[in-house]
């Protein structure tokens, strides 16, 4: 899917894309669909296998490739999602006329029409929000996302292994970024969408995503700035998340559109609490790994 609609991108005058590739899986499996892609994109194609488990050294591998090509920009954007044929030059186009070091964008999230209503009233499926063309934002993630040479440049090791099995490391990516005084500034309309089903409409999946994003927002801050400011501004963040939660269950009983708001706020707010304890959901870790 993701493929088909890169081939689709338009008004790329003056773009020079290439893909790049990552494949974390020793024995090469995604090659066939590298190949497939280079056959039919018309861009060059990059693929590369990285041995070592975990997301965080995929990232680090594309930024090493991205470098190495001497690329202006990399831009970010999940296998699982579809981009719309403007996507591609609307990024560009932002960062070109604004000057941020970083742009990103909205993923949309399209539900089944046989998807619980839990799931069509819960705000996990719309992670990145509703901004206003232009807003600097505080933080970012690699759903969506165009990073300048300049911040890749800066930031060294820029994926810790620290999230090697639990997601949230390209959360810590850009709150480094934004740290270091680099602008990161959102683009309303260069929108990608991914499609959810499966596993991803249940309960226990849904619970442990907002376990873990808490505890991956808590590691990532904490790394950033270790110490007694950030612990206390973290007790604060996971008490007001699972009070809400809690005050909102009652009132959940009887307005069934507000469970899985609640039930998000207290599942987050305890992954938040848990974090300062050293502790994250290891969504990602394969059974092969160590």
């Amino acid at each position: 899917m993701l493929g088909e609609s890169l081939a689709a991108q338009t008004g790329l005058d003056g773009v020079e894309p290439r893909l790049v590739v990552v494949d974390n899986d020793p024995a090469g499996s995604a090659r066939e669909v590298a190949d497939a892609l280079a056959g039919s994109l018309g861009w060059p194609v990059t693929y590369e296998v990285e041995p070592d488990p975990g997301i965080p050294a995929v990232r680090r591998r594309i930024v090493a490739l991205a470098l190495a090509a001497d690329a202006d920009a990399l831009v970010f954007v999940d296998d699982d999602e579809q981009a719309p044929p403007h996507w591609l030059a609307t990024l560009v186009g932002h960062w070109r006329r604004s000057g941020a070091d970083a742009v990103t964008g909205p993923v949309r999230r399209r539900l089944p029409a046989d998807a619980p209503a839990w799931a069509r009233s819960s705000d996990l499926f719309d992670p990145t929000g509703r901004h206003v063309t232009g807003t600097r934002m505080p933080k970012g993630y690699t759903g969506n996302a165009l990073v300048s040479r300049a911040v890749l440049d800066r930031l060294d090791v820029p994926f810790d292994d620290a999230f090697r099995h639990t997601g949230s490391s390209d959360l810590h990516f850009f709150l480094r970024a934004v740290r270091e005084g680099f602008v990161v500034e959102w683009c309303e309309e260069a929108v990608v969408e991914e499609t959810i089903g499966g596993a991803r409409l249940t309960w226990g999946w849904y619970v442990r995503r907002a376990y873990r994003s808490g505890a991956g927002d808590t590691v990532a801050r904490r790394l950033l700035a270790p110490g007694p400011r950030t612990t206390l501004e973290v007790l604060a963040r996971a008490v007001l998340r699972t009070g809400h939660g809690v005050v909102l269950l009652p009132v959940a009983l009887a307005r069934p559109a507000l469970r899985s708001l609640a039930v998000r706020r207290v599942a987050s707010g305890v992954g938040t609490l848990a974090g300062l304890l050293g502790h994250n959901y290891e969504e990602y870790r394969r059974a092969d790994s160590v």
